[in-house]
């Protein structure tokens, strides 16, 4: 018999299921802001991009979750960089 190896969609919910649930890593963080901050990553990072996530090729599940919200966080740093860029073009023409 061959050996059934599972989704990467299956292990991936598996994960979340594992971070979110009841005495999990979300819970057993004490900082608020550290878990709307997880909450954020689970919904502007890990589940849209989805697809990408599956297709990364990396073996472990957290490893690729990781992996993505590095790329998210560059993101926001680089817009928020932008922001500052043109908050300072403007002080300077005044």
């Amino acid at each position: 018999m061959g050996r059934v190896t599972p989704s990467f969609r299956q292990l991936y919910l598996k994960q979340m299921e594992a971070l979110k649930k009841s005495a999990g890593f979300r819970d057993a963080l004490l900082d608020q802001e550290h878990k709307k901050a997880f909450d954020l990553l689970v919904k502007d990072a890990w589940t849209p991009e989805g697809a990408a996530l599956s297709n990364a090729g990396v073996p472990c599940v957290l490893d690729i979750m990781n992996l993505m919200a590095n790329i998210h966080n560059k993101k926001r740093i680089e817009e928020l960089r932008e922001r500052i860029h043109k908050i300072e073009t403007r002080l300077d023409n005044i």
